[in-house]
C-alpha cells in the first residue's frame, strides 16, 4: 500500500493510477497515517463546479402567433452568491458528518454567457439570436435524471464545451455541471426554471484523465442536488478505497434492506447489502450512514490530497482555518480547551446536529438554516436539565415517551391537556406543536398549527427502524375552506378551526388493516412532521428529515370506559330470541359438548355444555355490519361469545370477535379480537344465572356483563361483514344457556 506520512508532504495529492500488468487484480491503495499532536489529517477532495446561470429556452420565448416574450435578466451577483453558499452548506454538511476528516472543497468556475437550451427558431428575435448552444444540452428538452449532457470540464479553458479527456497538473477526481435552463411560462408571463434530479457517472475512468461527474439542472435545490449526487461519486471513490465487504464503504444512499425474491420464472431479486439503517429520509440518510465509517477508513479514500491543519487541544475540531467549511472559531468553541462547556468533547458537541439546512426546496425560496446548532459553551443546549452528553435527544427538550391516552377522535384537544408536548416551533409567522398518545388498540396524535401554514405533512414510522422499513404511516393536512385531510382508510382523524388556530386530532390503528402491530408498551415511534408556508417555504418540527423517536410507555391503572356504550339487549329490542321451548332464532351445533337439560317437572329445559373441548352453539346466514349476541347463562369459567367472518371456517375462541368472562379457570375477562387480546376488567363468574352481551357499534367492539359495560376495544376493521354468531362451550366451564338474543343490522 503506498503510505505517506500525515504532513511529511503537505498537501501532496494522492492520485495513482491502478498498477496491473502480470497481476490486472492488483492496484495501488492509499493511506493517510495521523499528524503528529497538535495537528490533524483530513482529506482534501477538489471539485470543480461549472454553473451556466443564464441557459434560455430560445424557443419558448417565441409564440405561435408571433409574440415576443419579455427577454430574461442575467442572474445577478446576489444569486449567484447564494448559489456558492448552497455549495459551502454541502461542503460543511459532508465534513462534520465525516467527523472533520473529509473536506469537499467546491471549485467553482461560472460560465455566465447567454446560452441557448434547444434550437433557434427561424424567427429569432435580434435579443435571442446567435446565441451558442449550452453544452449541457442534450439533443433534447429533458434527459433524465439530470436533465441534460455530461461533458469534461478544462479549468483552463472552461467556456469550450468538451467530451474528451483533459490535461491537469493535479488531475480533478470530480467534477459537477450545474445548468440554470429556463424557459418561458406564457400563463404566469415569468421565466422558469427546470427543475430535475441529478444524474452521476463513477470515478472508474480517471485513470483515463475522466473524472467522476454530476450533472443537474438549477430550478429545485441545489444544495441537495450538490449533496446527493456528489455522494453517488464518494460512493463509487470508497469502491476503490475501501476493501469489498458490507461494512468497509460509504453506503449507497439511495435506501433498501436487504431481500432475496425469487421470481415465478426462478431468477432472483436480491440486494445482498443493506442500505436502510435507523434514520428518515434524504439529508439524514447521508448522516446517518457517513458517521459510520471510521477515522481510518476516512484517511484510506485513494483519491484527493492529505492536508494537516491546527488543532492544538486535540480534540478533532480544527482551530482556525477559514478555508475549510467549519472550524473551533466559527463554532464559538475554545482551540486551547477539548470540552469548551467543561463536559463535552467539542467535535462531539458540534456533532449533535447533522447541519442538514432545511428540508428539500427550491434554493431561491429556501428559509434559513433550519438544523439546530448547539451552542459549543453551553452543556445543557435544550434546557431540560440533562447535560448534553447523557441527553437522548440533547437538541429537544422533550421527554422520549409515548403517553398512555385513549383519544377521542373530534378535534376536540381538551382531553390532551395533561399530555406532555412532543414537539414544537414557531417558524416563518407558524406556530407548530404536537402530541402523542396510545392505548392497547392504537396510537394517538394531535397537530395544532396557527398562522399562515398551507400543508402539514406527518411521516410516523412505527417499526423503530428507520423510514425505509416498510412501517411508515403518512398523513397530510391541507389548510383550504374544508380542511382536506388525506390519509390511510384505516385512520381516523378529524380537524376543526378555533379561530386562527387549527386542532387536528387523529389515530392509527395497533395491527387489524394498518401497518403497525404490537402488544402493550415498549415499542418505539419516529415522527418527521413538516409544515409548508402559503408562499411555499417548508419548515420543520425537528432537523431536517430528522426522525424523533418516543417509546410508548405501558399505562398504569385501567382506563375509563369511553361513553357510548350500547344498551342491554330486551327479548322487544331483538330481531330475533331462542328460549328452550320457542323462539323465532334457529340455532346450530358444531361438535359434541351441547346437551338438553331438565328442570323440575320437566318443562324447563336449557342447554348444557360437558367437558373440555370446545363446541359451539350458532346462529349462521347473517350479513351484519353492527350486531348484538346476549344470553342468559351460568357457568363457572369461560363464558364465551363470538362473532365470525364468511371466510372463517372453523369457528373457535382464537377466531374473529370474542368475548370472555372468567377465562385461564376464572382468572381473566378480555375481548379477544383477531387473536390479540384487549382490555381487561375484574369481572368473575359466580354462582347463579347472569347476563352477557357481545356487541359491535360504530367502530367498536363492547362486551356487558349483567347489564352493564365492562370491556371495550375500536373495530380492528369495521368494514368487516360477520355472518355468524355462536355462544363457545368447553374449557370444563359446564356452560348452561337459559336464553338468546341477538339484533344484527344488514
Amino acid at each position: 500500500a503506498g503510505e505517506h506520512a500525515g504532513g511529511a508532504l503537505p498537501a501532496e495529492p494522492l492520485l495513482r493510477q491502478a498498477a496491473v500488468g502480470e497481476h490486472p487484480e492488483a492496484r495501488e491503495f492509499a493511506v493517510s497515517t495521523l499528524a503528529p499532536p497538535g495537528r490533524k489529517t483530513l482529506i482534501r477532495l477538489p471539485v470543480k463546479v461549472l454553473l451556466m446561470p443564464n441557459v434560455v429556452n430560445v424557443g419558448s420565448a417565441h409564440g405561435a402567433s408571433g409574440a415576443i416574450a419579455t427577454p430574461p435578466v442575467k442572474m445577478t451577483p446576489a444569486e449567484l452568491e447564494r448559489i456558492r453558499e448552497e455549495y459551502a452548506v454541502t461542503s460543511r454538511f459532508f465534513f462534520v458528518n465525516s467527523g472533520m476528516r473529509y473536506w469537499v472543497d467546491f471549485q467553482i468556475q461560472i460560465d455566465d454567457r447567454w446560452q441557448r437550451w434547444g434550437d433557434e427558431p427561424a424567427n429569432a428575435d435580434a435579443f435571442y439570436k446567435g446565441w451558442p448552444v449550452s453544452r449541457a444540452y442534450a439533443g433534447q428538452d429533458f434527459r433524465a435524471p439530470g436533465g441534460g449532457a455530461f461533458t469534461i470540464v478544462d479549468t483552463k479553458d472552461p467556456l469550450r464545451a468538451n467530451t474528451r479527456p483533459v490535461y491537469e497538473k493535479r488531475p480533478f477526481a470530480a467534477q459537477i455541471e450545474q445548468a440554470f435552463a429556463r424557459r418561458w411560462n406564457a400563463q404566469t408571463k415569468k421565466w422558469d426554471y427546470y427543475t430535475s434530479g441529478g444524474g452521476t457517472l463513477g470515478v472508474d475512468g480517471f485513470p483515463r484523465g475522466v473524472p467522476g461527474r454530476s450533472q443537474y439542472l438549477g430550478g429545485s435545490d441545489t444544495a441537495w442536488l450538490a449533496a446527493h449526487e456528489f455522494h453517488h461519486q464518494m460512493e463509487s471513490q470508497s469502491a476503490f478505497s475501501f476493501a469489498n465487504r458490507e461494512d468497509e464503504r460509504i453506503v449507497f444512499n439511495h435506501p433498501a434492506t436487504r431481500r432475496r425474491v425469487t421470481r415465478p420464472d426462478g431468477t432472483v431479486d436480491e440486494v445482498i447489502w443493506n442500505t436502510a439503517g435507523r434514520h428518515g429520509g434524504h439529508w439524514n440518510v447521508l448522516a446517518f450512514w457517513d458517521r459510520t465509517l471510521t477515522d481510518a477508513q476516512w484517511l484510506r479514500i485513494y483519491f484527493g490530497e492529505t492536508v494537516m491543519v491546527a488543532d492544538r487541544d486535540e480534540d478533532g475540531f480544527p482551530d482556525d482555518d477559514p478555508r475549510l467549511p467549519l472550524d473551533e472559531k466559527r463554532f464559538n468553541s475554545s482551540a486551547r480547551t477539548p470540552r469548551t462547556d467543561g463536559r463535552m468533547n467539542d467535535l462531539a458537541k458540534a456533532m449533535l446536529s447533522t447541519w442538514a439546512p432545511a428540508n428539500l426546496q427550491y434554493t431561491f425560496n429556501k428559509p434559513p438554516i433550519q438544523s439546530v446548532v448547539p451552542r459549543a459553551a453551553n452543556p445543557d443546549n435544550d434546557g431540560d436539565g440533562l447535560f448534553d452528553d447523557v441527553d437522548p435527544y440533547p437538541l429537544y427538550p422533550y421527554a422520549p415517551f409515548v403517553w398512555p391516552l385513549r383519544a377521542t377522535i373530534d378535534g376536540d384537544a381538551a382531553e390532551w391537556t395533561n399530555v406532555p408536548t412532543s414537539g414544537a416551533a414557531s417558524e416563518g409567522g407558524i406556530t407548530t406543536t404536537f402530541k402523542q398518545a396510545h392505548d392497547e388498540a392504537g396510537y394517538y396524535g394531535l397537530v395544532t398549527l396557527s398562522g399562515p401554514w398551507k400543508r402539514a405533512h406527518l411521516m410516523l414510522e412505527g417499526e423503530g427502524q428507520g423510514v425505509f422499513s416498510g412501517g411508515v404511516e403518512t398523513i397530510e393536512i391541507i389548510n383550504d375552506e374544508n380542511l382536506t385531510v388525506r390519509k390511510p382508510a384505516y385512520a381516523q382523524g378529524a380537524a376543526r378551526r378555533r379561530g386562527n388556530v387549527t386542532e387536528f386530532e387523529f389515530s392509527l390503528p395497533n395491527r387489524g388493516a394498518g401497518k403497525w402491530f404490537w402488544q402493550g408498551g415498549g415499542r418505539e415511534i419516529g415522527a418527521d412532521i413538516e409544515v409548508t408556508t402559503q408562499d411555499n417555504k417548508i419548515y420543520s418540527l425537528y432537523e431536517p428529515y430528522d426522525l424523533f423517536y418516543a417509546r410508548m410507555l405501558e399505562s398504569a391503572g385501567r382506563e375509563p370506559l369511553p361513553p357510548g356504550a350500547p344498551k342491554e339487549l330486551s327479548r322487544d329490542q331483538a330481531t330475533k330470541f331462542w328460549l328452550p321451548n320457542g323462539g323465532t332464532l334457529p340455532i346450530k351445533f358444531t361438535g359434541k359438548g351441547w346437551r338438553v337439560i331438565g328442570y323440575g317437572n320437566g318443562n324447563n329445559v336449557s342447554l348444557m355444555h360437558s367437558g373440555e373441548d370446545e363446541s359451539l352453539v350458532y346462529t349462521d346466514g347473517l350479513a351484519a355490519r353492527e350486531f348484538d349476541l346476549w344470553m342468559q347463562f351460568e357457568a363457572k369459567q369461560d363464558a364465551i361469545l363470538g362473532a365470525f367472518l364468511p371466510g372463517t371456517k372453523d369457528m373457535d375462541a382464537g377466531k374473529d370477535y370474542i368475548a370472555f368472562v372468567g377465562g385461564y379457570a376464572n382468572t381473566v375477562t378480555r375481548l379477544r379480537l383477531f387473536g390479540r387480546e384487549a382490555g381487561e376488567d375484574t369481572t368473575r363468574l359466580t354462582p347463579g344465572r347472569h347476563t352477557m352481551q357481545l356487541s359491535r357499534r360504530g367502530g367498536a367492539v363492547w362486551c356487558l356483563f349483567d347489564g352493564k359495560p365492562i370491556l371495550h376495544a375500536p373495530d380492528p376493521d369495521p368494514t368487516k361483514i360477520i355472518d355468524r354468531l355462536g355462544i363457545i362451550g368447553g374449557y370444563n366451564g359446564s356452560q348452561i344457556i337459559h336464553e338468546i338474543r341477538i339484533r344484527s343490522t344488514p
